[in-house]
């Protein structure tokens, strides 16, 4: 498309295409022409990364700016991502005048709210560098490491009409004086945005003010600065007749805090949680789940008694299709196997699962599949050798579902595990119609390497319409073998 072909578009078509820029990139087509000096104004969105400014007085300088030209207008899209390693004074004053204009454009009708607050270094305002202020509840001193949060004092967040997608991190909301109604929002993603043992509370009533809320991220969404050596535990409850897909983060950066989620959500779809030991998930009317990823499952102090109330956790996620497990919970599976608590999943159609030297945990987790069609195995990247794998049980889904096998890896200088592993599975699966064997190695591949894996292809095969893939992948160039 030629130069004067652009410029016969109309203004309002110009400014859609300026909106999936960076707000930088769609200011400096103001050098094009007279006709597009002021035309980066108009556009219905910012892109802004405080990078691009000199200082937060310039970004500050720059939005009050641009929204003193669109005064009326409404903003579609608004992405704020800040990062800083000097957070003085002078700084937090304007800050304090950028979260006002945040809610100037909620005011002004925003679909998509995004404002990521990235702080390098933490200074406060009570003299303390690196470390919130013991007991100082000002609102600049009570971010909990790493970073800090920005308060936003409107209240107009609660009751906004237009706003589709809200996402914030390190941005303090206020308690809702009010009853929250968002009828129109359907994703929202909260990272530290609630301070005190209120969070929870306030949560809960954000979320039931979501009645077409699908999509829900919250990563550690709500912590406190518990100076005392007792533990507090905190509870929230996720219940939504509208949510589809959920995912929890409560990462183990905190202090003496335990957390404890009840979720309730009949149409939920996919389910994805990173916890901690000690907190506590329990669900609830999940009968539409597909899919669910555990990506942190850990042993508790009280493993025993901890494993009975994952056992009813377990049976409640029973029904899903697809399952992502990482390392960790592989091996706590494993442990769980052994007291009989893992339930039949008669319905999961594909499980991806990490490992390292835990591969003998796998065939266990296997028997609990009766009717596995995908398998797939991702490496965690551990130097340590395979242990040694039982091979004298078959699970059943080998014996009568399992087609599709793919192991990826890192080469390593002795591969016999992972090719036993192979072996293993050719000689055990009766309907298997692809096994993918999927190396990653950074140095060049000798002739006598790749002679080895070649043999796996004339590996006793019990199905014989198998088809064995070996795909070497190094410096980006993969080879098939």
């Amino acid at each position: 498309m030629g130069c004067d072909t652009i410029c016969d578009l109309p203004d309002s078509l110009l400014t859609q295409i300026l909106l999936s820029l960076p707000t930088k990139d769609s200011v400096k087509t103001s050098v094009l022409s007279t006709r597009w000096r002021n035309l980066w104004l108009s556009v219905p969105g910012l892109d802004l990364h405080s990078s691009h400014f000199g200082s937060s007085e310039v970004l500050v300088r720059f939005m009050d700016r641009f929204m003193e030209f669109n005064q009326g207008s409404c903003l579609h899209i608004m992405r704020h991502i800040a990062a800083s390693n000097s957070l003085n004074r002078e700084n937090y004053n304007n800050i304090d005048r950028l979260m006002e204009l945040i809610g100037t454009v909620v005011d002004r009708g925003i679909q998509h709210l995004e404002v990521f607050i990235y702080c390098l270094t933490m200074h406060n305002l009570c003299g303390n560098f690196n470390l919130p202020v013991p007991g100082c509840r000002c609102y600049r001193c009570v971010s909990i490491y790493p970073g800090c949060r920005y308060y936003l004092p409107r209240q107009n967040i609660y009751n906004s009409k237009t706003l589709v997608s809200l996402k914030l991190l390190n941005v303090e909301l206020p308690y809702p004086e009010c009853a929250v109604s968002l009828p129109s929002l359907k994703i929202m993603t909260l990272s530290k945005v609630f301070y005190d043992r209120d969070g929870p509370l306030i949560l809960e009533k954000l979320i039931s003010g979501c009645p077409v809320l699908e999509d829900l991220l919250l990563c550690l969404p709500y912590d406190i600065f518990n100076e005392s050596d007792h533990v507090v535990v905190l509870f929230l409850r996720v219940s939504s007749q509208s949510l589809k897909k959920c995912r929890l983060g409560f990462p183990n950066c905190r202090i003496h805090t335990d957390f404890t989620v009840e979720i309730d959500a009949p149409r939920l779809e996919h389910l994805s949680l990173a916890r901690s030991r000690s907190d506590r998930i329990v669900v609830k009317n999940l009968s539409s789940l597909l899919k669910i990823d555990l990506l942190s499952f850990e042993k508790g102090s009280s493993f025993e008694s901890g494993a009975l109330r994952e056992r009813d956790f377990l049976a409640n996620i029973s029904s899903v299709r697809h399952m992502l497990i990482c390392r960790n919970t592989l091996e706590v599976l494993y442990s769980y196997s052994k007291l009989g608590l893992i339930p039949k999943f008669h319905n999961l159609y594909h499980l991806k699962a990490s490992f390292s030297s835990s591969l003998q945990l796998l065939p266990p987790l296997l028997e609990s599949c009766p009717n596995l069609k995908i398998l797939s195995l991702l490496d965690s990247y551990r130097s340590e050798k395979p242990r040694q794998i039982d091979f004298t049980n078959v699970p059943r889904c080998l014996i009568s579902s399992l087609e599709n096998v793919e192991i990826k890896k890192q080469m390593m200088t002795d591969e016999t595990g992972i090719i036993k592993l192979v072996n293993y599975f050719l000689e055990n699966s009766a309907v298997l119609k692809k096994l993918t064997l999927d190396f990653f190695k950074d140095t060049s591949i000798t002739n006598q390497e790749a002679e080895s894996y070649k043999k796996l292809i004339t590996s006793a095969k019990l199905s014989l319409t198998c088809q064995v893939i070996i795909d070497i992948t190094q410096c980006s160039k993969k080879r098939s073998r």
